[in-house]
C-alpha cells in the first residue's frame, strides 16, 4: 500500500491499507467499524496497531518503469495474511465505499497554507479481472470501478474553494490544519451493481503530478449480491453489521463522541 492510501478498510465503507472508512467529514473511524487489511502484511500495515499518519512500509511508488513494475507491493496470499484479527473486506452490490488516508502535507487549504498550486491529477479505483496480481499500471486486466476526481488547484483559483468540504480527489480533509502531516483525508467509491460477486482485488492508483510516477495499493474483498448476504458473513465471522457511511449519517460525532444532533445540518464545511 502506498505511504499516503494507508487504506484501513471500514465497512460500508471500507477502508484501504488495504482500506478504512469515513462519513468524508474529517473524523476518523472507530476500530469496530473498521474491517479488511493490506494484502500481505495485513498486521503490519492495519492501522489499529499504529499511529495513524506513520510511514510503516506502506509507499509503494511505480518509480524505474512503471509499465514494467508490479501494481501490487506484495504478492497476494489469502490464506495466511487475512485472519480474524484483520480480516478480509466484504462488501454488498450498491454499496458506499470510503478510504481513508493521512494527507501528508499535500492539500491546498488557504487556512494554513500559502499556496493554491497543490497539484492533483489522477484518482481511480480499479478491479482485477481474475484471481492473478495485475502485472502492472498497463494491465489489461484492470477494470476502472471509480474515477474520484480531483481536487481544486491553481494559482488563480478563488482561495474560498480550498477551503470548502467535501472536494473530489486526495484534498478532502477538512481537519488539514489540524495536523498538516497526518491529517485524514477520504475518498468514497461505490461498488457497481453489474459486478460479479465473488473474491475480487482492488487497486487504487494515485498520481499526485504528472512529473511524479503513480502511487498504488492493492486489497482483496468478498462482494455479496445483497446486504443481507454480506451481514450473514459478518454475523457468521463474529463482526458487527453496522456500516460506518449509515452510522455516521444517523448520528452527530464531535471529537470521536455520539453528541445530540444539531438543527439544521449543514453538509458543507467551508472555511
Amino acid at each position: 500500500m502506498c505511504m499516503f492510501l494507508q487504506l484501513h478498510i471500514a465497512a460500508t465503507g471500507s477502508s484501504t491499507d488495504r482500506s478504512s472508512e469515513t462519513n468524508g467529514r474529517g473524523t476518523q473511524p472507530t476500530d469496530s467499524l473498521s474491517r479488511g487489511a493490506m494484502t500481505t502484511w495485513a498486521k503490519k500495515h492495519d492501522m489499529r496497531f499504529g499511529k495513524f499518519g506513520n510511514s510503516r512500509g506502506f509507499t509503494h511508488r511505480l518509480d524505474n518503469h512503471p509499465e514494467e513494475t508490479a501494481l501490487c507491493k506484495h504478492p497476494r496470499n489469502d490464506d495466511t495474511e487475512y485472519t480474524d484479527l484483520t480480516p478480509m473486506a466484504a462488501y454488498y452490490l450498491g454499496q458506499k465505499v470510503v478510504l481513508t488516508h493521512p494527507t501528508n502535507n499535500h492539500v491546498a487549504d488557504v487556512r494554513c497554507k500559502n499556496n493554491t498550486n497543490i497539484v492533483d491529477t489522477e484518482n481511480l479505483i480499479f478491479v482485477v479481472d481474475g484471481d492473478e496480481d495485475p502485472c502492472c499500471i498497463n494491465s489489461t486486466k484492470l477494470i476502472v470501478v471509480e474515477d474520484m476526481g480531483i481536487s481544486p488547484f491553481g494559482r488563480n483559483i478563488d482561495p474560498v474553494i480550498t477551503t470548502t468540504y467535501p472536494k473530489p480527489g486526495f484534498q478532502n480533509a477538512p481537519k488539514y490544519c489540524e495536523d498538516e502531516g497526518n491529517a485524514m483525508g477520504t475518498y468514497n467509491f461505490t461498488i457497481p451493481m453489474d459486478m460479479k460477486p465473488g473474491r475480487h482485488t482492488f487497486v487504487w492508483k494515485w498520481i499526485r503530478s504528472p512529473r511524479v510516477n503513480p502511487f498504488t495499493t492493492c486489497w482483496e474483498a468478498d462482494v455479496f449480491a445483497t446486504k443481507a448476504e454480506r451481514d450473514a458473513h459478518y454475523m457468521a465471522t463474529g463482526q458487527t453489521t453496522v456500516d460506518l457511511w449509515d452510522f455516521y449519517q444517523i448520528n452527530t460525532i464531535v471529537d470521536g463522541e455520539i453528541v445530540d444532533p444539531i438543527d439544521p445540518v449543514d453538509q458543507i464545511i467551508s472555511g
